[in-house]
């Protein structure tokens, strides 16, 4: 009877002390345990012993006086972090990167107990001894160093650790002894559930992380088992399998050198920093960009707000409605509060977000870690009818307008009760809105559209209820001035993805400040609990517009990729992630503005995220092993001199070459025969719209690429149909035949190998070849001046050449990024003589003359600079024009675009 008081009296103690200690949440601790390869095999090196943050730690579990650390004394973490003369292990570089990807208020702890080959029995405690009586003696003195128990000696050192700082994952490194043992994984789930009743600990927010034994890329003589640990989450839910392909094997083939538990313990801690929701933001403030694992799990010690069910009266709807309420933890009715809005989808009603979303825990452990203002909560019934029960068709034509009722509901009758019944702010800077698909467009429609009553809209995963975006928001400027947070985010998988893209790409081109958040995943709860959980973060706080961009887990993938090619994917910021799969590729990187070397995972995935990335089209290769080719995943253009990558970022400026809703010219690809070339060669032409149906004849305007490009170039990276399309159809323009012809002439070689006798030969060929089989073929309005030559860089200087000779064909020239070389005067200097002694014969045939160049950054700037100069001194009229953007399609883009417009006036 004594014991059994003493017993009890000391759990009470112990119970008391667990909760009489202060944990510190930004102190985080991992528990490692397993055999050689966690223990540590490879020699310390120097570089593993400097450079090491303060804010990684190792808790001693055995004395080392050699050393000068005592069992269960916290220091700072220099190897060995095993036992006194141990080697290099994963948990090393664990700490290290943790603590370099984490906020700096964050604390990294490792407590590492691990035998060199034993088997997972050992850290069984029912099995533990009789283990151990039958190890072998070389074995049985590493474990008399944990008194004889490994598991127990875990246990007390993280039970010391829990006065500090709190459990958040257990690493494991096993399974080598215990090779071609099915049962592993089930040995493995005895000693992690051990250990999660014994410490006290949640499952679903304390993940396992396994590593795998040497690869067989490397030989492992133990490879074989890495097919059982892949079997792992199979047994164990909330367990992860780190892969260790790649990483370099020592020559017994068993053991990681030095290098490969570098790289090993890297990954560990990736993947944790994954599960802590935590994304590396280069060079910068380190933040959340999802929920950590465990955020919508009920924790008992922390404190609970309260959820009531409230009925209220609608004149709207005629009716008595009911209403789901949230009032935070410490809710005092002396205080006000503001209030955020949620709405539920089609199928739903006041209780779907508690019914799949568990919001109150969610909302409670975002209190808990200080990251949430106290606010009130409410989940009404966003079917404004007397039957709004989701029975029944629920897409029934009434019950889907009752959706759209809702908003005189929202703000006539339920807003005015909530703001009687409890203490809140009644402005709109304390007002939020926010829901989830059809509740999502709801609060894009009603927020956007009532910004004197909300300051704060978020819409998961909006369904096709939304406004389009002119109607939504027809005045941006208004918006960007009133919200202080507008909030779209979808899972990349949702086939109502649409409907957020089309918002974003509105509010992108107008400047309009918002977060459009992707993430992995479909039209379900899990990607709205994640929502809720990152939008409820920023509401009724200062927010920082500036990072916006940041908050995404993925891209949009780019409209240039091959059909149904994820990437590569573009940022809000327009940086760009590649993910290319080369598992038998030794280095990759990816050329576009310049070069990024390339991430190889442990699965062969190779990835990259880009700077900033100019606007508007951009070639880019892949080079693989030295060798530059095009992406497969990618569209490819005829670009450098060969096939290319080629990729559109978004642009704000890019209105004027966007597909609209107008009539559409043609593209005709013509075959004629060249006497000048002796060959068959090919033109691309542009007839406006209508050209088909009438009779009338139209003016030509022959449009040249520049070198390395072809007859393709102008509609395939220019997009010059679209763009005559649409000046057309806006009456800026008049409407004109384009004739795109090939100006890559036999022997020229492109701009390298550039010089009169190419300049003669293309000469030749307009004159003699293009324009005759054009005129013969097409509606063409003759004479002089229903003719326009332009082109950009090499044809920039064909132009140059031909039209400034011929002025008597053409009226109007357009120069695009281009200019006489200043350095090769035997090419150049006869074509300012010419033009000297013509200037009059010139300015007189030539109605326009209009030169552009890509800013200072256009590698034809200062040529082109010199020889306007040059024109300048010989009274050549001309005009300039300059837009930012280089030497760039982006740039020929809006050349023509303000070319065009002064054609044939």
């Amino acid at each position: 009877m004594k014991s059994i008081i003493r017993f009890f009296a000391f759990a009470v103690l112990f119970s008391i002390g667990q909760k009489g200690y202060s944990q510190d949440p930004n102190f985080q601790v991992y528990l490692s345990f397993g055999q050689s390869n966690m223990e540590g095999n490879a020699k310390i090196e120097p570089q593993d012993t400097v450079g090491i943050d303060d804010r990684f730690q190792v808790l001693e579990a055995v004395d080392c006086p050699e050393i000068g650390r005592k069992m269960g004394n916290w220091y700072k973490a220099v190897p060995p972090l095993c036992r006194c003369t141990t080697g290099l292990t994963p948990t090393d570089y664990f700490g290290r990167t943790m603590t370099a990807n984490l906020p700096k208020n964050i604390k990294i702890g490792i407590i590492n107990v691990a035998v060199g080959g034993c088997k997972i029995e050992l850290f069984d405690k029912d099995k533990s001894e009789d283990y151990t009586a039958t190890a072998p003696d070389w074995m049985k003195g590493m474990i008399k160093q944990y008194n004889g128990n490994p598991y127990q000696r875990l246990v007390d050192m993280a039970r010391i650790a829990q006065k500090k700082g709190v459990i958040k994952g257990i690493l494991v490194h096993q399974g080598e002894s215990n090779t071609g043992d099915t049962l592993w994984t089930k040995k493995l789930k005895i000693v992690y559930d051990n250990l999660i009743k014994d410490l006290n600990l949640d499952p679903k927010k304390v993940p396992l992380l396994s590593g795998e034994t040497v690869n067989e890329d490397q030989n492992g003589k133990c490879a074989s088992m890495n097919k059982i640990i892949a079997t792992l989450p199979q047994t164990i839910p909330n367990s992860y399998v780190i892969s260790s392909s790649g990483c370099k094997a020592a020559s017994d083939n068993l053991h990681f050198t030095a290098d490969g538990y570098r790289e090993l313990g890297k990954r560990y801690a990736r993947k944790m920093l994954s599960l802590l929701g935590y994304k590396f933001y280069n060079g910068k403030e380190f933040f959340r960009v999802h929920a950590p694992i465990g955020f919508d799990q009920l924790n008992s010690d922390v404190p609970a707000g309260k959820i009531e069910s409230i009925t209220y009266e609608s004149k709207t709807v005629g009716t008595v409605r009911k209403a789901t309420v949230y009032t935070p933890p410490g809710f005092d009715k002396k205080r006000k509060y503001p209030v955020l809005y949620l709405l539920h989808g089609i199928g739903g009603d006041e209780k779907e977000w508690l019914n799949g979303g568990s919001p109150q825990i969610v909302l409670d452990n975002l209190y808990a870690e200080g990251k949430m203002e106290p606010m009130i909560v409410v989940m009404p019934n966003g079917r404004a009818m007397k039957d709004d029960s989701a029975s029944g068709n629920i897409m029934a034509p009434d019950k889907i307008q009752a959706f759209a009722v809702f908003e005189k509901d929202l703000l006539h009758d339920l807003i005015p009760f909530i703001e009687k019944k409890y203490p809140t702010f009644k402005d709109r800077e304390h007002r939020a809105i926010a829901g989830l698909s059809m509740g999502g467009g709801q609060s894009l429609n009603f927020g956007l559209g009532n910004l004197d009553k909300f300051a704060w809209v978020g819409a998961f995963s909006a369904a096709p209820n939304t406004k389009m975006p002119e109607e939504l928001l027809p005045n941006p400027q208004e918006a960007k001035k009133k919200l202080k947070l507008l909030w779209i985010s979808c899972g990349d998988d949702d086939g109502l993805i649409g409907n957020s893209r089309r918002t974003h790409d509105y509010l992108f081109k107008n400047d309009v400040p918002h977060i459009y958040y992707i993430e992995p995943g479909v039209h379900d709860f899990k990607v709205w609990k994640n929502g809720l959980y990152m939008f409820s973060q920023f509401l009724f706080k200062t927010v920082d517009q500036s990072t916006f961009p940041e908050y995404t887990i993925l891209g949009e993938a780019a409209q240039t990729n091959i059909r149904n090619s994820k990437y590569p994917q573009i940022l809000p910021d327009n940086k760009v992630i590649f993910k290319i799969k080369a598992p038998e590729a030794s280095k990759l990187q990816i050329d576009l503005g310049r070069k990024y070397d390339m991430a190889r995972d442990e699965s062969g995935l190779w990835t990259v995220t880009t700077d900033v990335i100019n606007k508007g089209f951009n070639y880019y290769s892949l080079i693989i092993d030295g060798v530059a080719v095009a992406d497969p995943a990618s569209e490819s253009f005829y670009g450098m001199g060969r096939m290319a990558s080629g990729i559109e970022i978004p642009n704000k400026e890019g209105d004027f070459y966007d597909l609209k809703m107008v009539s559409h010219g043609n593209i005709v690809i013509k075959k004629y025969f060249s006497k000048v070339t002796n060959s068959w060669r090919e033109m691309y032409v542009y007839t406006p719209p209508g050209y088909e149906s009438g009779a009338e004849k139209f003016p030509v305007l022959y449009l040249l690429h520049g070198g390395g490009e072809d007859q393709r170039g102008w509609t395939a990276q220019g997009k010059a149909n679209l763009i005559l399309d649409n000046l057309i159809a806006q009456k800026k323009a008049v409407p004109m035949i384009v004739v795109m012809l090939d100006g890559n002439m036999p022997g020229g070689g492109g701009l390298k190998g550039f010089n009169e006798n190419s300049l003669k030969t293309f000469e030749s060929e307009l004159l003699t070849a293009v324009i005759p089989f054009a005129e013969s073929n097409f509606r063409t309005a003759a004479g002089t001046e229903n003719r326009a030559l332009a082109g950009l860089s090499m044809g920039g200087l064909q132009t140059l050449y031909t039209g400034i000779k011929n002025t008597e064909m053409f009226s109007y020239l357009g120069v695009f990024s281009s200019g006489w070389w200043a350095d090769n005067p035997a090419l150049s200097d006869p074509q300012y003589e010419f033009m000297k002694n013509n200037a009059t014969k010139i300015n007189s045939n030539i109605r326009q003359l209009w030169i552009s160049m890509g800013g200072k950054e256009d590698i034809a700037f200062n040529n082109c600079k010199i020889m306007m100069g040059k024109f300048d001194q010989m009274g050549i009229k001309y005009k300039y024009s300059e837009y930012s953007g280089g030497h760039s399609w982006p740039v020929w883009r809006h050349d023509l675009f303000m070319f065009a417009p002064l054609l044939f006036q």
